[in-house]
């Protein structure tokens, strides 16, 4: 069990697995059943290490534990609707029913009915309450008077009439519904719009307004005047084009071939039909997104490159600074060499961080253990880094192995002494990297600071 724990992360889970491991010895023991062979070796794929006993058991405990889970919110469910069920409050006294105020809509509630000793399940359906005569007419001229007052729309009074109308079909807060019956020239829409077109003087309309509720109905004449379109010259043309459009359109019907006007009031027409340039877009595109994705790829890969050096410029002042140390207390150099790389392999196992110089070091140490050279390991390190001061440090410890040279330390500290100024350089970069990625946010603080100020003074006006 200790063991489950471990390769279960649930806490809930967890918590259930006494109680599922009994019923699983039970079921084990008593009833004799058993997982199948292949969900246990999947298992076991899964969690390495685990037996087929492990296995069966832990397959049964998370399927348990599911279940019970399962169950439990169902029950929390079923308790949740059963005391927030609102049928008590449905009924009032046991035979009365509140409507929803006029012009609500209808309600349906189920209901199970009994008469004697038949039971019956029904769903009513509860119409919302009618206005009262007395509400009704004032109801009435209330819709009346808001017609009146909005039914023009934009329009300024009903002598001009030159934009659509307002014909509203319902009001708010009023139950009445309101219908249209326009006039016969079908100058004025179903929904207000207005047809001006083949209007040349201003024009008389009537349309009426009809209230309707529960079978009462109440008329409402409306008149107004219409005026003509102004229409421009070149609108007046294109308006002529259609007409002669329509009237070709209706001569040729029965013929194979639609002709179109040649002519309107004297000027020639002429027609071309547009190039479909969705083909060549679409290759060009292409073609472009082609060409830039080499371009987008090398810049992501210059970036990396430099966040590469920038990280081992950063790491070197401190690994010289270790390797003096570790030489300095006794070690040749590839025992520093495998004790940086264990203390990083400890990091990397603790959660720390990829850095790019110690994965160069561990591949040095591997070099090492797989017998290459020791000089001809520290050499490629050089190489592999690119940077000349990694180069210079690798060919130290190449003329110490290959000369014997009892200086190494000494050379190495001077060099320790050196980078100090190397680090104090990289931080004076790295905080003017910080300024500029700062320079933004803190335009943007200020932009707010004069817009709050621009807007009290003025509120102060």
């Amino acid at each position: 069990m200790t063991y489950l724990f471990k390769i279960e992360n649930g806490k809930l889970v967890k918590k259930l697995y006494p109680v599922t491991d009994s019923i699983y010895s039970f079921l084990k023991n008593k009833l004799h059943i058993q997982v199948k062979s292949s969900k246990v070796e999947n298992i076991k794929k899964i969690y390495t290490g685990l037996d087929s006993t492990s296995a069966e058991r832990f397959y049964f405990c998370k399927l348990f534990s599911i279940i019970i889970i399962v169950v439990f919110i169902t029950i929390l469910f079923l308790f949740i609707f059963i005391t927030t069920s609102g049928s008590e409050d449905i009924l009032k006294n046991g035979y009365f029913i509140e409507r929803n105020q006029p012009g609500g809509q209808e309600k349906k509630e189920k209901f199970s009915i009994s008469i004697d000793n038949g039971q019956q399940e029904a769903e009513l359906c509860i119409p919302s309450r009618k206005y009262t005569d007395k509400e009704f007419e004032a109801k009435l001229k209330e819709a009346m008077d808001y017609v009146k007052n909005n039914y023009l729309g934009e329009n300024k009074s009903p002598e001009k009439v030159s934009r659509s109308l307002n014909l509203v079909s319902y009001i708010p807060d009023n139950a009445i519904e309101i219908s249209w019956e326009c006039d016969a020239n079908n100058i004025v829409g179903s929904d207000g719009t207005l047809v001006r077109n083949g209007i040349t003087e201003p024009e008389e309309v009537q349309i009426t307004a009809v209230f309707s509720y529960y079978g009462n109905e109440k008329t409402m004449p409306l008149s107004f005047t219409v005026l003509p379109a102004d229409k421009s010259e070149k609108e007046m043309l294109w308006d002529k084009w259609n007409e002669i459009f329509s009237e070709l359109s209706d001569a040729t019907a029965s013929r194979e071939f639609l002709q179109l006007p040649a002519e309107v009031d004297g000027r020639k027409v002429s027609y071309k039909v547009p190039d479909d340039n969705n083909i060549v877009l679409i290759l060009v595109s292409g073609l472009i997104i082609i060409m830039l994705v080499p371009v987008f790829i090398d810049s992501r890969i210059n970036e990396k490159i430099k966040q590469r050096e920038q990280e081992l410029r950063i790491d070197y002042p401190g690994f010289v600074e270790k390797f003096v140390l570790l030489i300095g207390a006794g070690l040749n150099c590839k025992g520093t060499w495998l004790r940086m790389s264990s203390e990083y392999k400890r990091k990397l196992q603790n959660g720390g961080k990829k850095r790019y110089l110690y994965e160069e070091m561990l591949l040095t140490e591997r070099h090492l253990e797989n017998g290459m050279n020791e000089a001809k390991a520290y050499e490629l390190f050089g190489r592999r880094t690119g940077l000349l001061k990694y180069m210079k440090f690798s060919t130290l410890l190449v003329q110490n192995l290959k000369k014997g040279s009892a200086d190494l330390l000494k050379i190495l500290e001077y060099e320790a002494v050196d980078v100090l100024k190397e680090r104090r350089e990289n931080a004076k970069i790295l905080g003017e990297q910080a300024g500029t990625k700062l320079l933004m946010p803190m335009v943007i603080m200020m932009a707010e600071v004069f817009a709050i100020i621009i807007y009290a003074a003025f509120q102060n006006m």
